[in-house]
């Protein structure tokens, strides 16, 4: 029941190591209507927006996870890419072995979305949107998450929003430690799109 709170948590971070105070401008807003949580969140990062994508298309990033064993990503057509990942958990005196599979759908420099084949929600899906602006982009983040737990939700209700801000700040420390690096392919994109 404690690994279906923490997959959909789990999901949502390509690779990171957690954060230990918000990140500066972060925004994370999280409701709930029934068992179905919505998540939003947004920052600025000095990334440009084609290093975004492929800071947020590097599925393999997450074995930088604490608890991850691994992340393996399949390429299924051009825009399409199908990632198998395994995590082990520890929550107070719980040690849970977490499995999912995504699908992810690719629109370069501007979105991915993805959404859960199978795995222990009853239902994740969501995206990531990249927009520039003149000190890089923002990348802001909504998805949708449905539990399968016989947890009281007022329990995930803590958990969800106290962990989230986390998590997010930890996504949006890791983009600003690339800044200075340019993904290969980037310099052609970044010319085409005006430098942005």
């Amino acid at each position: 029941m404690t690994r279906c709170i923490l997959f959909g948590l789990l999901l949502m971070t390509a690779g990171t190591a957690w954060a230990e105070t918000p990140f500066p401008g972060l925004q994370v807003d999280v409701k709930r209507e029934g068992s179905v949580y919505t998540f939003a969140a947004s920052f600025d990062t000095p990334l440009t927006r084609c290093a975004a994508y492929r800071y947020l298309t590097d599925y393999d990033a997450a074995k930088e996870l604490p608890g991850m064993i691994e992340s393996l990503a399949f390429r299924e057509a051009p825009n399409k890419v199908r990632v198998e990942r395994t995590a082990d958990e520890h929550v107070l005196f719980f040690h849970v072995r977490l499995h999912s599979v995504m699908e992810y759908t690719e629109q370069p420099y501007a979105r991915i979305t993805f959404t859960q084949l199978c795995g222990d929600s009853k239902m994740f899906e969501g995206h990531w949107e990249i927009e520039p602006n003149p000190l890089g982009s923002r990348l802001k983040f909504q998805g949708v998450w449905e539990p399968d737990t016989l947890i009281p939700l007022f329990i995930i209700d803590h958990f969800a929003r106290n962990g989230l801000i986390d998590r997010f700040s930890a996504i949006a420390l890791l983009a600003e430690k690339r800044k200075d690096t340019l993904p290969d392919g980037c310099e052609g994109s970044q010319m085409a799109m005006g430098g942005m």
